[in-house]
């Protein structure tokens, strides 16, 4: 019942209330971000969901303009692509808060695999992984935990599909909880600083 009625309830209700009150805070943070580069306020981009259905995702921008088409993702705090106010909202994680609307609208969980690009399903696709688009992505994942961004493409989806095999509210709790300390601390923002498999 939790994984199919009741999991979905709970982020439904917890993301409406959290828009509710970091609308202004949220509105503020996009006028900062114009201000302190060029650009959209709002990164978009298309992901794979559950049932490895295409979505846009919604992020503040934390690089330059048109960086992912520069240089790919950011690996090192060092990028020169990553703003001066995007490098505090990777570290604080804010640059996730409008998946907040991914998640009202159906696309998302708080709890769940991160949704990935078609490029990384097609270069690690394997069936021990295809269990992970059983469940809707989330805006943080149980990777999130120890590796963070750190994390090889192969820990992440393998600790993703155990995820959707075992969907509880008692990992979904830890997990939430257990992230906010992750976050506090600032570390494993980017992938350089982990002591993960470096061969992904």
């Amino acid at each position: 019942m939790y994984k199919h009625f009741f999991k979905r309830l709970i982020d439904f209700v917890l993301s409406f209330i959290a828009l509710s009150i970091l609308l202004l805070p949220m509105i503020a943070i996009g006028i900062i971000i114009k201000c302190d580069s060029k650009g959209p306020a709002i990164f978009k981009q298309k992901r794979i969901g559950k049932n490895k259905k295409i979505f846009t995702i919604f992020k503040f921008r934390t690089m330059c303009n048109h960086a992912y088409e520069k240089g790919g993702i950011a690996s090192s705090e060092n990028d020169s692509r990553i703003t001066k106010v995007g490098k505090f909202l990777r570290k604080t994680s804010i640059d996730e808060f409008p998946q907040l609307i991914n998640i009202l609208l159906g696309q998302m969980a708080i709890i769940g695999p991160r949704p990935i690009l078609d490029w990384e399903y097609n270069e690690y696709a394997k069936d021990e992984y295809e269990s992970r688009f059983d469940v809707r992505p989330g805006m943080f994942c149980t990777v999130d935990l120890d590796y963070r961004a750190t994390a090889s493409r192969d820990i992440q989806f393998k600790m993703d599909s155990e995820y959707a095999q075992n969907v509880k509210f008692s990992i979904d709790f830890k997990t939430f909880f257990g992230i906010v300390k992750t976050v506090i601390t600032g570390k494993n923002v980017y992938k350089e600083e982990g002591k993960g498999d470096k061969n992904d």
